[in-house]
């Protein structure tokens, strides 16, 4: 089994994972992939680029919170259309980006998965993945 089998499986089998079963269908029928590496706890949904670069357009960590991440490698350049993102949400639902460096040095917002916010951020998620059409 690949790690990021495995880092998939931790999601969608853990506590909440039809939440988590539901948001991975959205992605990956508009083409993006998941990725996890042993190395860390994040699984990425990446999409192919025009000249073949993977880009990381989400994130997901199990927490505490569980989240979901928006990484400054794509984010960053389009800050406002991710602030409208994040403007459906409210400051509570959006946990500082704290903890190991290697979380808040790559995230430029995120987002707790939790039972009230599931279904906005399926609605994110449809809206990001039509964009990238």
């Amino acid at each position: 089994m690949t790690e990021t089998k495995k880092m998939v499986d931790k999601f969608v089998r853990g506590l909440g994972g039809q939440r988590y079963r539901e948001i991975f269908e959205v992605l990956e029928s508009s083409d993006l992939r998941p990725l996890g590496k042993s190395n860390t706890e994040t699984l990425l949904f990446q999409l192919q680029g025009a000249d073949s670069e993977m880009l990381d357009i989400f994130a997901f960590r199990l927490g505490p919170p569980p989240v979901i991440s928006f990484p400054k490698s794509y984010w960053l350049v389009r800050a406002s259309e991710l602030s409208s993102h994040l403007s459906n949400f409210s400051f509570s639902e959006k946990p500082a980006i704290t903890g190991p460096i290697s979380d808040s040095q790559y995230s430029a917002g995120q987002v707790e998965i939790n039972r009230s916010t599931h279904e906005r951020i399926i609605e994110v998620c449809k809206r990001v993945c039509a964009s990238l059409q």
